[in-house]
């Protein structure tokens, strides 16, 4: 089920048409906000992770206040020079068990977003509570009817397919499971989209060592993406760490969180992604500018 904010004007938002520009059919065109010239980048993505917005807009976990942190990071994506194409967030958009305020904290953060014509692509990870998340933010009809009870979202642009994942399995238990039919979509969406490379994204980490706290079906997805040479890619949360890797072939990159971390001097912010013909270049924009990973840039080269 794709969850997309779409672009919009702050004319529309304050007369409350959330629920009419929110969601978007898989594959369609993103639109710029009314009245706002198009100068996106269609190669540039903004990519997020673990938010963990609160609906104590006051509330501070771990030293950090997530609604502070989100409120950043959305006026830095409106400071570029030229927007990205959209900012994706990828899993654990709630603090803790997905309360309706906590969603509705989040709707009120990404509006200045929206209003700066940038679509917003979310995901959901063991943090969120899927009726609620729903109910906040209500989905486009044409929902894949072989796993309705998920939330897919295919996103086309020049260089990339983007394929957002639902690894949400019990609210508030670490965990995550895609399942067979969210595999099978998996596999059969990858095959009639081979022509561009394509980048897989949800919430989990790969995980096939002890007790399991990431995905729980790591072997089968892993299969599944190096058996397919233009998967290049495969992007998580959950851990609350950055890191750049690459296992038979596909680069498995671990998101940092912009809300707060698990261990104090490790990175939180967004990464922000330039898309090429042959890679892609990950550059780490950190919470705190001082961080000495600020600026930290990987250069990705897809396999063959």
């Amino acid at each position: 089920m794709p969850i997309t904010l779409l672009p919009v004007s702050r004319r529309r938002f304050l007369a409350g048409s959330l629920a009419a520009g929110a969601g978007l059919a898989a594959g369609g065109r993103l639109p710029a906000a009314e009245g706002k010239e198009e100068k996106a980048d269609p190669d540039r993505f903004a990519l997020l992770a673990d938010t963990h917005v609160s609906g104590n807009r006051e509330q501070v976990v771990r030293e950090t206040n997530m609604f502070k942190n989100l409120k950043q990071v959305g006026g830095e994506l409106l400071s570029l020079e030229r927007r990205p194409a959209a900012a994706i967030i990828n899993g654990d958009c709630a603090y803790l068990s997905g309360k309706s305020e906590d969603y509705t904290a989040l709707v009120e953060l990404l509006a200045p977003v929206r209003e700066g014509g940038l679509p917003v692509h979310l995901t959901l990870g063991n943090h969120d509570h899927r009726p609620r998340f729903w109910k906040a933010i209500p989905a486009t009809a044409g929902q894949d009817k072989a796993v309705m009870d998920r939330h897919l979202t295919l996103v086309r642009s020049p260089r990339a397919n983007w394929f957002l994942l639902d690894s949400l399995d019990v609210t508030n238990r670490t965990p995550g499971t895609l399942g067979e039919q969210q595999l099978a979509w998996l596999a059969k969406s990858l095959d009639a989209h081979a022509d561009k490379p394509a980048l897989v994204v949800g919430h989990h980490n790969p995980d096939d060592d002890g007790p399991i706290t990431g995905l729980t079906d790591t072997k089968q997805l892993r299969e599944l993406l190096a058996a397919r040479k233009h998967v290049k890619a495969y992007l998580f949360g959950h851990t609350h760490d950055w890191a750049v890797r690459q296992r038979e072939g596909v680069y498995e990159i671990n998101l940092p969180p912009v809300a707060y971390v698990f261990a104090r001097g490790k990175a939180n912010g967004w990464v922000d992604v330039r898309l090429t013909d042959t890679g892609a270049t990950l550059e780490l924009r950190t919470i705190d500018p001082k961080h000495a990973q600020h600026g930290e840039k990987h250069e990705l080269k897809w396999r063959g």
